[in-house]
């Protein structure tokens, strides 16, 4: 039986409806499954892992800063431990990390944090102390740009990564707000409302945010834990603090500060004694919690990049010889100073290469300019140099005026 034209058309009509009505459902549905998905990992976040005893099969990284455990006692045994885990109630709006800031320079290093911990999907609440005076005049026009980079830089935090921002005084009563010295690490005990909070030296890279989740989630409340300088002195150092908040020590902090100029080191040192709970002899082959970029200058040989980066939870970027990485040094100035090791060199120079691009990625800053002490030298010598030519033409032109 033919076909009219009119019987024509509709077939082919009604096929493209239906083609294209199938597309559109069919799209509608992927993208109600993704957001279905993301809906799910927003409402039950992941869980840390919990910190387990080394296996044999695992080799010590010789390291100089081990891996820490819980505060407090420790269960003998994996099933002892695994009910110790399954009994403890974890709530996260009680913990979380924090960053404090006391200059401009300092607001991008802390908001790289908070990016790599929302990667991450740190379940843990994040907080950034920054001065109050920064928000004087907010509703006006800004002048100082580095002081509108920093605004701009807060809301992006609390927009994007869901950071409280809290506003912080001078530890001491009517000093200069606008001195970086005005503010102390001791505003962190002001927190009373978080059980614990960790706070982590900047500038640095979060590599792995499960085991400093581990260590806020099963560590029992001391007023501070932290990380000695090393196993023979046991010194306190402030590179990792894991502090309990309380008005207490906040208040009795205050007040020995005020009796004297210090730093922040001089004042925990004064005021708390050396912390070992951090320290374990079971978890020398764990890995490194906390890392400075000095130590891998002093790499011993058999040094695994591949080991180091999986085993590692923060490394801090501290050269003496470098300004620090916000800064665009001269390449001859890094090869001077980096690992003599291949392996750990490889780590050093992508360290500092990721920190560059999280640098524009997350606030949208390039590297600071900054030139080495010799070629400030030789710039001022050559200016100083220059001005004598001029002053010495000068003093011949005023002769020759004078002869006239």
């Amino acid at each position: 039986m033919l076909l009219t034209g009119g019987q024509v058309s509709m077939a082919i009509s009604s096929t493209i409806v239906f083609t294209f009505t199938s597309l559109l459902f069919l799209s509608g549905y992927v993208l109600q499954q993704k957001t279905l998905h993301s809906l799910q990992a927003a409402i039950k976040p992941r869980l840390p892992k919990p910190l387990t005893a080394p296996t044999p099969s695992i080799a010590p990284l010789n390291l100089n800063v081990k891996w820490a455990r819980p505060v407090g006692g420790r269960p003998s045994s994996d099933a002892d431990f695994d009910q110790y885990i399954s009994e403890q109630t974890i709530d996260w709006s009680r913990l979380g990390y924090v960053q404090l800031v006391k200059e401009h320079v300092e607001v991008c290093s802390a908001m790289m944090l908070f990016g790599d911990l929302y990667r991450l999907r740190s379940p843990a609440k994040r907080v950034l102390l920054f001065p109050r005076a920064w928000l004087e005049g907010a509703t006006g026009e800004v002048v100082d740009p580095y002081l509108r980079t920093s605004r701009r830089l807060l809301r992006m935090a609390a927009r994007r990564y869901g950071v409280v921002l809290m506003p912080m005084e001078p530890i001491i009563e009517g000093a200069d707000n606008s001195l970086p010295s005005s503010y102390s690490l001791a505003s962190l005990f002001s927190l009373v409302d978080y059980e614990r909070i960790i706070h982590l030296s900047s500038p640095g890279l979060l590599l792995d945010a499960s085991p400093l989740d581990s260590l806020l989630a099963f560590s029992e409340s001391e007023p501070v834990a932290a990380l000695p300088a090393n196993a023979e002195r046991k010194e306190l150092l402030t590179s990792l603090l894991l502090i309990h908040p309380s008005a207490e020590n906040y208040s009795r902090l205050r007040e020995l500060r005020s009796t004297q100029p210090m730093t922040d080191l001089d004042l925990f040192r004064k005021s708390f004694p050396v912390p070992d709970s951090l320290l374990s002899s079971w978890s020398m082959s764990l890995g490194n919690l906390f890392y400075e970029s000095t130590s891998l200058r002093n790499s011993i040989e058999g040094f695994n990049s591949t080991i180091f980066t999986e085993a590692t939870a923060y490394v801090r970027l501290s050269d003496p010889e470098l300004p620090g990485p916000e800064y665009d040094v001269p390449y001859y100035d890094r090869v001077r100073i980096r690992p003599k090791n291949e392996e750990a060199r490889f780590v050093w120079e992508k360290l500092y290469e990721t920190f560059r691009q999280r640098r524009m990625e997350i606030c949208g800053l390039d590297l600071e300019t900054w030139s080495s002490p010799v070629l400030q030298a030789e710039t001022m010598a050559d200016e100083s140099g220059t001005v004598a030519e001029e002053s010495q033409v000068a003093d011949e032109i005023v002769k020759q005026a004078q002869d006239l």
